[in-house]
């Protein structure tokens, strides 16, 4: 342990006492700094106006317009009125359609709009019998810039919304306006249409009610009908039976008449025979009538029953009519006493054009920010910050002499790790330096938006730390090799590391690796400090970044001698060559 001191010391004094010394380890320090700065303000706001709006998009109309139910419509006209009070992007009007798209291809302009001549007429073509869809031509020159495309496609997208609101527009407000006067007239007469039609509704179910005290009745008077011919059925056999009853009595007063002196009785056995003649007359007539009665009584009843069937179904149906009446008049009364009713109610007798621009943008889109960053630099940051570090680790390696020569200062019997610990504080101390330095400039000068300014400090400060010890020990043990290891690493990393783009649009090669490479844990440590923590994302990615020191102890302690033998070897071949250092 005291030998890595005396090391230390010795490369401290090494550098106070050397002026060129002391410029590098000053430009090793401030160069990270400065790429990581430039790069977070070259980024700082790209999407932004202020910076779209210098990207020049040419626009020009042809258009020739139409008419619809006699208002004169031109589209074309419409956007190119819209689009001079639009300062998202440079439009440039031009005087006509072959200018815009020659701009396009000298690079003049991004990109170009055309209105063509027709482009209102078909946009309400579906008014008429052949429909044809209405269509901008859009021209775009993508050899220009990568990124310039993407902003003139947003402007191109605007521009169609645009139309569509405009095209919704005029459609809403000539038909709203033609049926103006009707829904007036309506409204003088009825009221309201639903209050027209609930008084219908209420009107039917008074007519029901009416006719099912109708069917009552009728229902009554066949129960009455039936009662009748039910006792008529019953009476007729009555009077049979008591007819042959005194015919029998009539009989029997004759016998007993017969029976006394015919010179006292003959009178009254002459007016007995007189009598018993017209009640067998009777019971003829009778028993003919009665069987008659029996016909008519079994087709009277079979009436009435077919008829009380019919009379019961129709007041079940009614019954069922009247109850979804009631049901229908309910269900509106309650909808015509709802807050949605009156507002459709008051969107109906609106202004056209209130109702022309609600149907043309019938939704809003409330956005809530979840760990909301201020601006695109803010949110590049990470990125920029950790490369930095990672580059300033790596011109330390490749201008700083990792392996510790014997000089009167330095103790000859050092043994192989007090080298190594005593040579790797200057990388070290320079390598915090830098994290400070960058931290500083990021929240002060640049003033990124950072919720946890001493841990953005701190997850900086550790990242540099584990950045410059792993590549230290790379070139200790590989010496030229670990070097050339570290640049590969940063390849790697800048392009799969998820710093710019999603991890998951990359290539699934890129994807496996994520995983282990280092900047995501840094990148995700730093954005906890500048949007805001979530539970203990930030201790985690610092915990799995130190895994990473055991690889690099690792590697620097018990590669070293191994590659020895090796890197002598490259060492002679540099040296022979007369051009590498």
């Amino acid at each position: 342990m005291k030998n890595i001191f005396k090391i230390i010391r010795a490369d401290l004094r090494h550098i106070k006492t050397n002026v060129i010394a002391l410029c590098v380890i000053i430009g090793l320090t401030v160069i990270p700094a400065l790429y990581s700065w430039f790069n977070i303000l070259s980024n700082w706001d790209p999407y932004g106006q202020a910076s779209t709006s210098r990207i020049k998009v040419a626009v020009v109309s042809v258009d020739k317009g139409t008419s619809l139910e006699g208002t004169e419509l031109n589209v074309g006209d419409t956007i190119i009125d819209a689009l001079k009070t639009n300062n998202t992007i440079g439009w440039q009007f031009v005087a006509s359609s072959d200018e815009a798209i020659e701009g396009v291809y000298s690079g003049e302009y991004y990109a170009a709009l055309v209105v063509p001549e027709n482009f209102s007429k078909n946009l309400i073509s579906f008014l008429s019998d052949s429909m044809e869809h209405p269509q901008l031509k859009y021209y775009c020159n993508q050899k220009a810039n990568a990124i310039a495309p993407k902003i003139t496609d947003k402007a191109k997208t605007a521009v169609q919304q645009q139309v569509n609101q405009t095209f919704i527009d005029t459609i809403v407000s000539t038909i709203a306006g033609t049926g103006d006067s009707v829904i007036k007239d309506s409204d003088k007469e009825t009221g309201s249409l639903m209050d027209a039609v609930i008084n219908r509704l209420t009107s039917a179910r008074t007519t029901l009610s009416t006719y099912d005290v109708i069917l009552n009745s009728m229902l009554a008077i066949t129960d009455l009908t039936s009662s009748i011919s039910s006792s008529s059925n019953s009476a007729a056999p009555q009077v049979y039976t008591q007819l042959q009853l005194q015919q029998q009595q009539l009989i029997t007063l004759q016998a007993l008449v017969n029976g006394n002196s015919a010179e006292s009785l003959n009178e009254l056995s002459s007016a007995l025979s007189n009598q018993m003649s017209q009640i067998q007359s009777i019971m003829s007539s009778l028993t003919e009538l009665y069987s008659d009665m029996n016909m008519d009584v079994a087709d009277l009843s079979a009436a009435i029953k077919l008829t009380s069937g019919s009379l019961t179904q129709t007041k079940e149906l009614l019954s069922d009519l009247e109850t979804k009446l009631d049901n229908a008049i309910n269900t509106l009364n309650t909808i015509t006493e709802q807050d949605t009713y009156g507002l459709l109610s008051e969107m109906l007798n609106a202004n056209a054009n209130t109702l022309g621009d609600f149907l043309s943008a019938p939704v809003n889109i409330t956005t809530e920010q979840v760990y909301a960053v201020k601006s695109y630099g803010t949110s590049a940051s990470p990125f920029y910050t950790i490369l930095a570090l990672w580059f300033g680790g790596l011109i330390l390696v490749a201008i700083m002499h990792t392996p510790v020569h014997p000089a009167p200062d330095i103790p000859a019997d050092a043994k192989r790790y007090e080298k190594f610990f005593g040579r790797y504080f200057i990388f070290f101390a320079v390598g915090q330096l830098q994290a400070l330095l960058i931290t500083l400039g990021n929240l002060l000068y640049i003033g990124i938006q950072c919720y946890h300014p001493f841990l953005y400090w701190v997850a900086c400060a550790f990242s540099s730390f584990v950045f410059t010890f792993f590549m230290y020990s790379l070139t200790v043990a590989f010496g030229n090799i670990g070097e050339a290891l570290g640049i590969v690493l940063l390849v790697i990393q800048v392009a799969g590391s998820g710093g710019t783009f999603p991890i998951e649009v990359l290539p699934n090669a890129y994807q496996i690796i994520y995983r282990f490479l280092l900047f995501p844990y840094s990148m995700d440590a730093l954005r906890e400090c500048i949007a805001g923590m979530y539970r203990y994302d930030y201790i985690k990615n610092l915990a799995f970044l130190s895994i990473y020191i055991v690889v690099s102890l690792i590697i620097g302690l018990f590669l070293q001698k191994p590659f020895e033998k090796l890197n002598h070897m490259i060492e002679r071949s540099k040296e022979k060559s007369g051009v590498m250092l």
